[in-house]
């Protein structure tokens, strides 16, 4: 009993924490939303474990933890996968603006060695 109170005040702290996040705009309304279901379902399994049972049912599993555990590693690699792919798009970001601002200030040096050759 003790650890469902524990556990589920941890998630009403993180669901707060989340929207005050959206608030703020630094986290999209659609991801606050996204992540309110998963603090929301992970305080029904903490408070009506019998759900994950049937969930693990429908699954073909058999304990209700185990689905949830199954679950968990399948999302947890698709959030991976998704920060590894915004890694990528913000390397290449980075090396695009690099190259521009390069060549920018090489244009530059040329321009200013161009006026000093002119003034002599």
């Amino acid at each position: 009993m003790l650890i469902q109170v524990i556990l589920v005040a941890i998630f009403a702290v993180i669901l707060a924490l989340t929207w005050k996040r959206a608030g703020q705009g630094t986290m999209s309304r659609r991801d606050a939303f996204l992540w309110s279901v998963l603090w929301i379902g992970a305080a029904v399994v903490v408070l009506r474990p019998d759900f994950a049972t049937s969930f693990a049912s429908m699954l073909g599993v058999g304990r209700g933890v185990d689905a949830v555990i199954y679950v968990s590693i399948i999302a947890l690699f698709a959030l991976v996968f998704r920060i590894f792919l915004r890694l990528e798009k913000i390397e290449r970001d980075i090396s695009s603006l690099v190259r521009t601002v390069s060549i920018a200030q090489r244009g530059e040096k040329r321009t200013n060695a161009n006026e000093e050759t002119r003034s002599r």
